[in-house]
């Protein structure tokens, strides 16, 4: 035991000797010295271990890659399942309606339409411009005034107005050459029938359809334009011809 006990205090004594010398040699440059607990890597073995890294290191790079493909995802089935509207129908009057109404318009008009983008589906829709002149919401009718001419400067497909009297008027101090194409077609009684509600009843009376002039405007070089003009003139010749029956 006494023997055993006499060389491990001998081989300490060695290896504390050697580390003293290596730290000579290390202080003079003569030996590089080791790096640092905190710089030596540790390499993950576990399956856990390496799931633990990767997070560490990459979290917030795979929590954007993940957000971003959600969205995209979404975006893609939103644009899919858009229903796609064959013709565009503005709805320009001083007195309100809401989009139920407006909704029993596009179905009615959907009938005399045809089906302009091939999808084997006829789609009508009926944009909403209406509001009440003297409400008292100047704020309102800016933005309905400022939506009805975003829509009559850059759309090819809205070239059907339907409007009163007063908004008409409006329509057609727009421009010198007048805004309308022709004599607008009063709207019959089948149409107030066919679009009146059991909440809400019948829409207001005096309402005329008619198509806004394309020639020599900025709408008349777009694409689609010549075709949604003559499915426009159509449409009206299909309703002037109902109103006769």
């Amino acid at each position: 035991m006494a023997n055993e006990h006499k060389n491990d205090i001998l081989e300490e004594q060695r290896r504390a000797r050697q580390e003293f010398l290596e730290l000579k040699k290390m202080q003079h440059g003569e030996m590089k010295a080791p790096p640092k607990p905190s710089e030596v890597a540790i390499v993950p073995k576990t399956p856990k271990e390496k799931w633990d890294n990767f997070w560490f290191q990459y979290k917030w790079h795979t929590i954007a890659i993940v957000a971003v493909t959600v969205i995209l995802a979404v975006m893609i089935t939103q644009c899919a399942t858009r229903k796609k509207y064959d013709m565009e129908v503005v709805f320009f009057s001083y007195q309100v309606l809401l989009d139920e109404q407006t909704e029993r318009i596009a179905e009615y008009l959907s009938q005399y339409a045809k089906d302009i983008n091939g999808d084997g589906e006829i789609n009508v829709q009926v944009i909403n411009c209406s509001y009440q002149k003297d409400s008292g919401n100047p704020q309102y009718q800016n933005t309905v005034l400022m939506k009805l001419q975003a829509i009559i400067a850059g759309d090819e497909n809205a070239l059907l107005f339907i409007t009163d009297e007063e908004s008409e008027k409006y329509l057609e101090n727009i421009s010198e050459e007048g805004f309308l194409q022709g004599e607008p077609l009063a709207l019959n009684q089948t149409f107030y029938e066919k679009t009146q509600t059991e909440e809400l009843g019948a829409l207001p009376e005096g309402l005329r359809i008619s198509c806004r002039r394309i020639a020599d405007t900025v709408i008349e070089k777009q694409k689609g334009a010549a075709a949604q003009y003559r499915a426009a003139q159509k449409l009206l010749e299909k309703l002037a011809n109902q109103e006769k029956k």
